[in-house]
C-alpha cells in the first residue's frame, strides 16, 4: 500500500512538472486553457480556488453592512449632481509611435488604455452604460466611455482581473473579441470567454506567478486578494489575479481588485520598483476590507510595491457603495499630499505621458456655474 501511494505521490510531482514546462514554453501565440490546469494550481483545492489566508470575508458582516446602509445610511453624494467632464480621443491622438513610450488614459472605473514602448494593451475593458448580467439594471455609468471600442488603437491584449461584473463585461468582450490579438485571463476564466465567442487560441489563461514574454513585453500574473463568481453557484470557480507588464526600461503593476495583504511586499520585490501603480481605490466599506483596499490601505501598498506614480482606480464612474462618489479622489489626496507621494488622478479620457505627469485638476468638484 505505501508502494501505491508513494507511486501516486511521484506521478503527481511529475505531472505538476510537466505541466510548470508546458507553461514556461507558453508565448503570444499559444493557447493554454485546460481544466487540468486549474486542477494542479497551488490555489485550488477541494473544487474552489482561494486566498493565501482563508477565512478572510466574513459574508455576514457584509450582508448586515448592505442592509443597515441601504435602510438607514445617508443616499446623498452617491451618484454626481452634474455632468462630469471627459476628454475625447481617438486611437490615433492616444498612439505614440516611439520604442520609450509608457502613456496610459483612464477610460471609467478599473478600464485602462495604456501603451509601454510600441504596443497597447487594454486592462478590464467595461464599455457597457451597467454593470450587470443585464442592461436594464444594475449600478449605471456616470459618464460615457470616452472612446468607443471600434475607434481604439489596435490593441495587443486585454488583460483580465477576475470575473465580476464591474471587470469583465460580456458586451465588450464580445465587440473586442474580433479586434485584439489576444486575451490574457486568471486561471479557469477562459472556458467563459470560449462560451462568448473568443477563439481559444486567442486566449491565454495564467497563475501566479506564471509569466509570458511577447516580444520584449513580459507579462506576469501576480497575486491578490480577493474572489470571484457571476452568479449564485459559481463562488470561487475562476482565479483572480493582478498584473505585471515590464520591459527593459518601463515596469507597471495594475491591481484589479483586492485588499491589502502581505503580498504586495514580495511582488515588489521581485517586479519593483513601478513606474506606473495603478491600485484600487473606491467601493470600498470596512466590512469588506479585506477584499477591496480602504484609501490608508493604498498608502501601505504603494510603499510595499516600491511604487513610483500612483493611480487610484476602481471609482468615479459606478455607484457601488455606501460612500460619497467623490470620496476615494479626495481621501486620497490628502492621504498623499502628507507622504508626498505622486498621484494622478487625471479625467477619463486624458491622455497622461511618464515625461509630461499632469498636475491633478479636481474634475469631480461640481463647477461653480452648475447648480
Amino acid at each position: 500500500m505505501s508502494k501505491i501511494i508513494l507511486k501516486s505521490k511521484w506521478f503527481s510531482i511529475l505531472m505538476k512538472g510537466l505541466v510548470m514546462i508546458l507553461i514556461s514554453s507558453c508565448n503570444n501565440n499559444v493557447s493554454f486553457v485546460s481544466q487540468n490546469r486549474t486542477e494542479y494550481s497551488p490555489q485550488y483545492h477541494h473544487g474552489k480556488f482561494h486566498n493565501k489566508i482563508e477565512n478572510l470575508y466574513n459574508a455576514s458582516a457584509a450582508w448586515r453592512t448592505v442592509i443597515n446602509e441601504f435602510l438607514f445610511g445617508n443616499k446623498e453624494d452617491h451618484i454626481p449632481k452634474f455632468t462630469i467632464p471627459i476628454k475625447r480621443f481617438t486611437g490615433d491622438e492616444f498612439y505614440k509611435n516611439s520604442e520609450e513610450t509608457l502613456r496610459f488614459s483612464r477610460l471609467g472605473h478599473s478600464t485602462i488604455l495604456l501603451q509601454i514602448g510600441r504596443k497597447v494593451w487594454l486592462f478590464d475593458p467595461i464599455f457597457s452604460k451597467r454593470v450587470s448580467m443585464i442592461q436594464w439594471i444594475g449600478p449605471k455609468r456616470f459618464h460615457p466611455p470616452p472612446i468607443k471600442i471600434e475607434n481604439l488603437p489596435f490593441i495587443e491584449g486585454v488583460l483580465i482581473s477576475h470575473n465580476h461584473y464591474d471587470h469583465l463585461d460580456y458586451y465588450s468582450i464580445i465587440k473586442l473579441k474580433d479586434r485584439v490579438t489576444h486575451f490574457y485571463v486568471p486561471l479557469g476564466l477562459g472556458k467563459t470567454l470560449i462560451s462568448w465567442g473568443v477563439e481559444k487560441r486567442n486566449i491565454t489563461e495564467l497563475d501566479w506567478w506564471e509569466s509570458i514574454k511577447i516580444e520584449e513585453i513580459e507579462l506576469v500574473s501576480t497575486p491578490a486578494q480577493h474572489f470571484s463568481g457571476r452568479g449564485i453557484f459559481d463562488t470561487d470557480e475562476t482565479l483572480w489575479t493582478s498584473w505585471v507588464l515590464r520591459t527593459p526600461k518601463y515596469s507597471v503593476y495594475f491591481s484589479g481588485d483586492t485588499g491589502y495583504f502581505e503580498g504586495f511586499t514580495e511582488i515588489g520585490e521581485k517586479y519593483g520598483p513601478f513606474d506606473l501603480t495603478f491600485l484600487e481605490c473606491g467601493a470600498y466599506n470596512e466590512s469588506w476590507r479585506s477584499m477591496h483596499m480602504m484609501p490608508e490601505d493604498n498608502i501601505k501598498a504603494y510603499k510595499n510595491l516600491k511604487g513610483k506614480i500612483l493611480v487610484p482606480i476602481h471609482n468615479g464612474t459606478f455607484n457601488m457603495a455606501y460612500h460619497p462618489w467623490y470620496e476615494p479622489m479626495e481621501q486620497i489626496i490628502s492621504l498623499t499630499n502628507k507622504e508626498k507621494i505622486q498621484t494622478v488622478i487625471p479625467l477619463m479620457g486624458q491622455i497622461v505621458d511618464i515625461e509630461n505627469i499632469p498636475k491633478i485638476y479636481k474634475w469631480w468638484k461640481q463647477p461653480k456655474n452648475v447648480k
